[in-house]
């Protein structure tokens, strides 16, 4: 497998990471709201499933999930992954349709936690671990400071593979115990507080790496 070339960007000599202290001094100018845009087709669905059909909720769930990806404007790894992502959606949309289930297409997020998980084992397997790629995406300034196949580029990875794959199998017993509402609830109050927990130590082992590495002279990759 291959992921996507990085966007050619200028390198400037200092990354500007985005300071996690600011945005709890509340300077939500550091935030990116399309976090909450991506809530819209849980919270349509969530809605729709208690005061309509099946097919209403994950109908018009799946709409909302369509403007949310038209409105994507990222590119490279990070399109790449929204695209994977969608896809996921689109084929649990399909699915819950043709079988009137709301779990089938409820269930789109386990199946993207182990298709990430894939991925990133994928990632690593070709010198570009998906951390790494993506963090790059994100922040330009450190792909002068830090090689793709940096070694925290790939501890990040592996616990991110690892987070998914826990993240998977405790959705899947939450799908079989509670009801569809129940299910997309509990496995957004599973998966938020360890992908925030992952973000965190993710922002601080990469500025930690980006702040000891070379300023000058070929980026390091060990």
């Amino acid at each position: 497998m291959s992921l996507p070339e990085e966007q050619p960007e200028p390198d400037p000599t200092s990354p500007r990471m985005p300071e996690v202290s600011r945005i709890l001094k509340g300077d939500l100018n550091e935030i990116d709201w399309r976090v909450a845009e991506a809530g819209l087709p849980v919270l349509v669905f969530l809605v729709l499933n208690v005061i309509g059909p099946a097919q209403l909720a994950i109908g018009l769930s799946f709409a909302a999930s369509v403007w949310v990806f038209l409105r994507n404007r990222d590119s490279g790894v990070i399109r790449a992954l929204a695209i994977m992502g969608f896809l996921v959606v689109t084929g649990s949309a399909i699915v819950g349709l043709a079988t009137e289930n709301t779990k089938a297409f409820a269930a789109q997020n386990i199946v993207s936690d182990f298709l990430v998980a894939v991925v990133g084992v994928g990632s690593i397997a070709i010198g570009r671990p998906l951390v790494g790629a993506v963090a790059r995406e994100s922040i330009p300034a450190l792909r002068s400071r830090l090689d793709v196949g940096h070694r925290t580029f790939i501890y990040l990875t592996l616990g991110f593979v690892a987070l998914n794959i826990v993240t998977g199998v405790i959705r899947i017993f939450l799908l079989d115990a509670l009801s569809t509402n129940e299910y997309v609830l509990a496995s957004r109050a599973v998966g938020f507080p360890l992908s925030a927990a992952f973000f965190v130590a993710s922002y601080f082992a990469v500025k930690r790496a980006a702040a000891a590495a070379p300023r000058s002279g070929e980026p390091a990759s060990t």
